[in-house]
């Protein structure tokens, strides 16, 4: 029995499923539990589903850790015993050893009980190998968001994303020091590709060791020092380069090159004047329309392209009306009312008036959790709080990551409430805020991550300043983004400096700074 573990994004179960293949093809006869992203015991995904499922933010660290424990026992008794003795090898995309990271250095808890319980639900069936597969969370963001625009699936996630980057580098460092203790191996998946890292697996399996090149430790976006920005990221494989020139001038003649095989890619990262636009209006337009959003291009004409998309993407054309007023807009709502009743409910954010508030009553039934959030952000009327507090029992993470913009009196005990229970959407939430509330908030939350950096951007008062300061030597790349929009501010130069200091070979660094010295700048992360 092989277990294959690590950090989410490191690529595992891609080489699960390859070695999988190589070993039946040697005539070996395997079993795998899990294929891809579901089991087929109702039971584990039931579990799997109370586990993932953000609306569940009252389940408490250690009844979380006894499920991953369920799950895996379930696993063990349904699945792996039976193939066992059958004499097939049984190859686990995850193992008890999830249950131990998370509940130890994810939650906190302590690390011999979780090791204590998991061998007790184990009952003496261990596992032979665990092969550790290792990512910087960064590295896994980038591929993580790359992949769910290539399957625009942007509206999925689980409750692990509510708890921000610094809970993902716990779990890291959890499976490190869990794998130097009892001597596992580690395969860094930095650069090479799922068959490379395959290929080292099945070395290790038929000889018992394996090489590994020293730079696949190291994350693309680590480069020489004083390495001009352009010179390094021309030198990145393409979809790296693709992710690090998104919103800029400076990439197009990449994303040309890519709109045929990587369209969802190429087109999100256009920048609004990149002449890519144009060809790919024709290849696909709903992707443009979603990528404009609510702001204007000179290469092509939003309202050609809803009306020409009207009746083949309404949804897409609705979603493209979000804080869009007029009475042109409010026409074509109407038309969409019918196809696509959800995406006009989502479209009406930030607007309390009559004819919006008539339309959420119309259509408000029709409209999934998501839509009903993003339709009401924005809004600080009282038939809009009404139906705030309804989602809130239901979804709170939704609700909270959608209170951005809002300062009432209603806003600060919810935040305060669910500080510690889904801090990324709280900070979320706090974005361009800068009272004391906020800012008591993002001292309270700093292990958090990142996140308690990016909700500064574009604030310039001290308190921001002084957090800035604090967190400079730690994440001197949030810290350097969330100067965006400061480019006249005095301090701003100075601080840029001292980011590029502390990670003079850091891409994300370099990028901000190329940004603050140019006019090929972005406006999105």
């Amino acid at each position: 029995m092989i277990a294959f573990e690590g950090v989410d994004g490191a690529g595992k179960s891609t080489v699960l499923a390859l070695v999988a293949a190589h070993l039946r093809q040697s005539g070996v006869t395997v079993s795998m539990p899990r294929v891809g992203k579901e089991h087929s015991s109702r039971p584990i995904r039931e579990i799997r589903r109370l586990t993932r499922d953000r609306s569940n933010l009252a389940l408490l660290p250690r009844a979380e850790s006894l499920l991953y424990v369920s799950r895996e026992a379930q696993v063990l008794d349904e699945h792996v015993r039976p193939a066992l003795a059958r004499g097939e090898t049984v190859l686990l995309d995850r193992s008890m050893l999830t249950s131990i990271v998370i509940g130890a250095y994810g939650r906190g808890l302590e690390l011999e009980a979780c090791e204590t319980i998991a061998s007790l639900a184990s009952a003496g069936l261990d596992v032979d190998l665990t092969l550790i597969f290792d990512v910087d969370p960064r590295t896994s963001r980038i591929r993580k968001r790359l992949e769910k625009i290539r399957s625009q699936r942007s509206r999925d996630g689980g409750r692990k994303g509510l708890s921000g980057s610094g809970f993902k580098e716990r779990i890291r460092s959890g499976y490190l020091e869990l794998a130097k203790r009892d001597r596992l191996p580690v395969f860094h998946t930095e650069r090479s590709g799922p068959h490379e890292v395959a290929a080292r697996v099945i070395a290790m399996l038929e000889h018992g060791a394996f090489e590994e090149p020293a730079e696949d430790a190291t994350p693309w976006f680590i480069t020489a020092p004083d390495v001009p920005f352009e010179v390094a990221v021309a030198s990145l494989p393409p979809l790296v380069q693709l992710y690090f020139t998104r919103r800029m001038p400076m990439g197009r003649a990449l994303r040309a090159g890519l709109l045929e095989r990587e369209r969802e890619l190429a087109i999100w990262a256009a920048d609004l004047e990149d002449p890519l636009l144009a060809p790919a209006a024709e290849l696909a337009p709903e992707l443009v329309l979603a990528r404009l959003g609510a702001l204007e291009s000179s290469v092509v004409s939003k309202d050609a392209l809803r009306q020409r998309l009207l009746e083949s993407h309404p949804v897409e054309v609705a979603r493209s009306l979000a804080r869009v007023e007029g009475d042109a807009a409010d026409r074509m709502r109407i038309q969409l009312a019918e196809a696509a009743p959800g995406a006009v409910v989502e479209s009406l954010m930030g607007r309390a008036d009559a004819f919006a508030t008539s339309l959420r009553d119309r259509l408000w039934k029709h409209a999934d959790a998501y839509e009903r959030a993003l339709g009401l952000q924005g809004c600080d009327d009282a038939d809009s709080w009404r139906r705030r507090e309804k989602l809130l029992q239901k979804d709170p993470a939704l609700v909270i990551s959608n209170l951005r913009g809002l300062a009432s009196e209603r806003v600060d005990p919810i935040l305060t409430r669910f500080a510690e229970l889904a801090p990324k959407p709280v900070l979320q939430a706090l974005q361009g805020r800068g009272d004391a509330t906020a800012h008591a908030l993002r001292r309270q939350l700093l292990d958090t991550g990142r996140e308690v950096i990016d909700s500064l951007i574009g604030l310039d008062d001290p308190s921001a300043w002084a957090l800035r300061e604090q967190m400079l030597d730690r994440w001197p790349s949030t810290v350097a983004w969330s100067l965006g929009g400061l480019a006249d501010h005095a301090q701003t130069p100075a601080m840029l400096e001292r980011c590029r200091a502390c990670a003079p070979t850091d891409l994300f660094v370099s990028r901000r700074l190329y940004q603050a010295t140019t006019t090929d700048s972005s406006s999105s992360k």
